[in-house]
C-alpha cells in the first residue's frame, strides 16, 4: 500500500469518525433547543406527554393578604436560659 492509499484511507476514517460524533451532536442540541423553547412557553408541544414534570407548567398562585401575628411579640419570647416551669404543676 502506498503512501497516498494510506493518507487517503486515514483522511475517509477522519471524516466518518466527524460523522459519528457530529450527527448524536446535532440530534442532541436539536432536543435541547426543542425541550426549551416548549418548557419557556415559545412553541407548544406537538407530542405532549403528561408524565414529564419539567416540561408541565405550573399554576401561578399569588398571595392577596399576607398573615399578621395576633400576638404580642413580648410575650412570645423564650428565654432559652430559663428554668423551665411545667404548666401541669399547680403553684400552692
Amino acid at each position: 500500500m502506498d503512501n497516498q492509499n494510506k493518507i487517503t484511507s486515514i483522511l475517509f476514517l477522519l471524516k466518518k469518525k466527524k460523522i459519528l460524533i457530529g450527527v448524536p451532536l446535532l440530534l442532541l442540541s436539536v432536543g435541547v433547543i426543542y425541550v426549551g423553547l416548549v418548557r419557556f412557553g415559545v412553541i407548544k408541544d406537538p407530542f405532549p406527554l403528561p408524565n414529564i414534570p419539567f416540561l408541565q407548567t405550573v399554576p401561578q398562585v399569588s398571595i392577596k393578604t399576607e398573615y399578621k401575628n395576633p400576638f404580642d411579640k413580648k410575650t412570645q419570647y423564650v428565654n432559652p436560659f430559663d428554668t423551665y416551669k411545667n404548666p401541669f404543676v399547680i403553684a400552692k
